[in-house]
């Protein structure tokens, strides 16, 4: 769990990404309890990241990533929560947290995805992705 405590060349990047996630808040996202349920279960995931939804228009690809630049200054720009599991297993236990954390929708990325999207083979387990308006 992210400690406010430690300086910054000692954190993580996953700690880094947790500390971005608080600067987050916004509708329904509450980051606090996000990750407070995140770190109880630290055996369902491997990794997690929040940014922008994955591109959609593939004639401009950044565009939705870029956008976090105009409020980098004061907040992280980010509504979509990528959690890579630590297996096929745990992705209906992570799921479930969709209801808890009150997601505007959620979905998996499955192995037959996740290889070419981490450029991993064979491919790595499922990405479950929560979104919030």
């Amino acid at each position: 769990m992210l400690d406010p405590a430690k300086p910054v060349g000692d954190c993580s990047p996953q700690d880094l990404v947790a500390a971005l996630m608080l600067k987050a808040a916004f509708n329904q996202f509450d980051p606090k309890q996000v990750l407070s349920d995140l770190y109880a279960h630290r055996e369902w995931w491997k990794s997690f990241a929040m940014g922008p939804p994955l591109p959609e228009d593939t004639e401009y690809p950044l565009d939705r990533v870029l956008i976090a630049l105009r409020d980098l200054h004061y907040r992280w720009k980010a509504d979509t929560l990528y959690v890579l599991s630590c297996d096929d297993d745990y992705v209906i236990p992570l799921l479930d947290l969709s209801k808890k954390w009150q997601c505007s929708s959620t979905e998996v990325i499955d192995r037959t995805h996740t290889g070419s999207l981490l450029g991993r083979h064979p491919a790595p387990p499922p990405i479950v992705v929560y979104w919030w308006d």
